[in-house]
């Protein structure tokens, strides 16, 4: 299958949505902080936030949203030939940053943590980066397999790790 590759971003994307998504449920039912129900609002989309939604289909939303990502993340990492623990510090950079960019979203609902709530926004870090590790992880092991359509190939990526 040309696309194998994609599939394996799938994967990899619902992996790390569910490992996110229970990191941060842990979290708001341990500390009492709204980090999972944050992961969840959907309050801001328009036309989507009309309908109050079951937990399970704002969890699909999030997965669907993970993977989407994911697929995204791995092409680019396969365009650039980045090899090895480069994808995982990459990954867990950019999944920090993607943290640091949705957190303001906190201020267009009442039912997420404040802006200014730093402890939250802690958490919040520390799962986006959490979800960039897992994929990185999971990316590596893509290159480990020695995938046809992987761009590189197995004595390229043993010699640089």
């Amino acid at each position: 299958m040309k696309q194998k590759w994609m599939w394996h971003g799938i994967g990899a994307g619902l992996l790390s949505g569910i490992l996110l998504g229970a990191f941060l449920w842990a979290v708001e039912e341990q500390s009492g902080r709204r980090v999972y129900t944050l992961l969840m609002n959907v309050d801001y989309i328009p036309v989507v936030n009309a309908v109050t939604y079951p937990a399970p289909v704002e969890f699909l939303f999030h997965l669907v949203v993970s993977v989407t990502l994911a697929v995204i993340l791995l092409w680019l990492i396969r365009r650039m030939r980045m090899l090895g623990s480069r994808v995982i510090v990459w990954l867990v950079t950019v999944n920090t940053l993607v943290g640091v960019l949705i957190w303001p979203v906190t201020s267009l609902s009442g039912r997420t943590p404040a802006a200014a709530d730093w402890v939250s926004l802690a958490w919040w870090l520390a799962g986006h980066a959490l979800y960039g590790a897992v994929l990185g992880w999971l990316f590596r092991k893509e290159e480990e397999y020695g995938d046809e359509d992987y761009p590189l190939d197995n004595d390229r990526i043993r010699s640089s790790q």
